[in-house]
């Protein structure tokens, strides 16, 4: 029987995929850092390590895209 939904991290990876036009090597190289699915965008939960540095990077730079 198969699922009627997508887990969270696969709704994302799909997601990241329609924003790239269906171009998985797309998505390693994505530069949308203030996406909030940045983290998530390789189908899989993100390291500490990897929140960290992002952690660290928008306190170092306080201005966001959005912000603009």
């Amino acid at each position: 029987m198969d699922k009627l939904y997508d887990t969270p991290i696969k709704a994302i990876r799909k997601k990241c995929l329609n924003c790239t036009l269906n171009q998985p090597k797309e998505i390693r190289y994505c530069t949308s850092y203030d996406c909030d699915l940045y983290p998530y965008r390789m189908g899989t939960r993100p390291s500490k390590e990897t929140l960290d540095t992002l952690e660290e990077y928008f306190q170092k730079n306080n201005v966001l895209a959005k912000d603009t």
